[in-house]
């Protein structure tokens, strides 16, 4: 989670900045609005995005992964095939901190839903009078017209004695038919969640600036005369309506409203600067993604013959006589119990003669219990008969299909640090039987061990 905020935190800042530097004067008013909106989408959705990527390069330690199709993965360093035991869970300052966040979310919402209310109300306690396709709700009070969703609220008085300038109207009108309140909501409900995200105010402020821009630019190219809407909008600037979730002629921001009216973008300008933010949104999508290198599955198994064994490598029913041993990788522990690796054809004549046990893995039944902790993907990255899957993927199977399994707490240096602490190898049966099996037979892991035949 940290990791997820840190970068739409990250991205939010970016995109904003360059908002800032690049758009905010410029007028493509349109473009600038899907801009906003579209950052708000990216940054909060392309952390959580996992693009997997194959590679065909051999050197590639995710090689490793699918040389599991043989060998067992423990091999390469120690793990522990067990069933999987639940960390008794301790209270830190870190629940109390979700707890705090999630009450201070609620207060939030309940403000939400409050402004929410008192315009519903609003609607229903006043009349309404049908006007080019939006609606007029005649307040008692004296205000300014302001809008929400396909409401214009405007004074009674005013309307009856037609104090109000079209240009207004027009303004309010070109609200409604953008849809701006839609936008105002989506925000709203986004700092509901991630109401401790400075970045979300100053997004806010960015598009309910912009729609005022939108809503300039209807009224001019309706009426024609920029100075006269400006004097207007100079002579209105001290009023407001005080609600958070509606359109509204006084944003506090006339000074730049009147300075946008005369400006002008050539279209050579708004083409480079479009162009630039598409490759924006292409490399932030490139540095924020969450990618995963995989490894193809490689024609023939590579061994990598290892420094350790462990005492999850069991000598089961497969004997000498099963498996191949001339082509075998040998595991050798000394009289002074140091282990190396060696080819079968590296050994002496002496030691050929020595009893050896063939290492693979046994089977072990998984527990319908240890199946669903399998699902968390904070705690588990799932590989299935060698292959990257979704933690969802465990669904698919009962306990009785699964021939065995193997967790190993994912290490620093490991290419999935931080995206999931232990990485799971399930076989299933019919793998377990027809590959894994015929690969260890044709090209076994055998171990000697001389501690103990110095003590036999």
């Amino acid at each position: 989670m940290i990791i997820y905020l840190f970068k739409s935190t990250v991205c939010l800042l970016v995109l904003w900045s360059i908002y800032k530097l690049f758009l905010e004067s410029e007028k493509l008013h349109v473009f600038n609005r899907f801009y906003l909106l579209l950052s708000l989408v990216f940054a909060f959705t392309i952390p959580l995005v996992s693009i997997e990527l194959s590679s065909t390069n051999a050197d590639n330690n995710l090689v490793l992964l699918k040389e599991r199709i043989a060998t067992p993965p423990m091999l390469s360093q120690v793990f522990t095939p067990a069933e999987v035991v639940e960390a008794k869970k301790t209270t830190s300052w870190l629940d109390y901190l979700i707890v705090l966040s999630g009450l201070i979310s609620v207060f939030f919402l309940v403000r939400f839903l409050r402004n929410l209310i008192i315009i519903i109300m609003s609607i229903r306690r006043n009349a309404t009078v049908k006007w080019q396709g939006a609606k007029l709700v005649l307040l008692e009070d004296k205000v300014l017209p302001y809008t929400f969703l396909n409401y214009i609220f405007i004074s009674k008085e005013y309307y009856a004695n037609t104090l109000i300038e079209p240009e207004l109207f027009s303004h309010e009108l070109a609200h409604v038919r953008q849809k701006h309140s839609l936008d105002v909501v989506f925000l709203e409900l986004l700092r509901v969640v991630f109401w401790f995200n400075p970045l979300l105010y100053l997004f806010k402020q960015a598009i309910q600036l912009n729609h005022e821009f939108l809503a300039d630019e209807a009224v001019n190219k309706t009426y024609h005369d920029v100075p006269a809407y400006q004097y207007l909008l100079l002579s209105k600037a001290a009023q407001t309506s005080g609600l958070t979730l509606t359109s509204n002629l006084n944003f506090q921001i006339t000074k730049k409203r009147l300075t946008m009216m005369t400006k002008t973008t050539s279209d050579s300008t708004a083409f480079i600067r479009k162009a630039a933010i598409v490759s924006l949104f292409v490399v932030l999508a490139f540095c924020l993604a969450d990618f995963q290198l995989l490894a193809q599955e490689p024609e023939k198994v590579k061994l990598n013959s290892p420094p350790t064994v462990t005492s999850a490598l069991k000598p089961n029913k497969i004997t000498k006589e099963d498996v191949d041993y001339h082509k075998a990788t040998v595991l050798m522990r000394d009289k002074d119990g140091k282990t190396s690796h060696r080819e079968y054809k590296e050994l002496s004549e002496e030691e050929r003669k020595k009893d050896f046990q063939v290492l693979y893995w046994e089977k072990m039944v998984a527990t319908e219990e240890m199946m669903e902790k399998w699902k968390d993907p904070k705690e588990y990255g799932v590989w299935i008969d060698s292959k990257r899957v979704p933690n969802s993927a465990v669904s698919k199977y009962k306990p009785s299909d699964i021939a065995s399994y193997s967790s190993s707490r994912v290490l620093k240096n490991a290419t999935n640090y931080g995206k999931h602490k232990q990485q799971l190898d399930i076989m299933t049966n019919d793998y377990y039987n027809n590959v894994y099996l015929k690969h260890v037979k044709e090209s076994p892991t055998i171990y000697f061990d001389e501690t103990k035949q110095k003590k036999q």
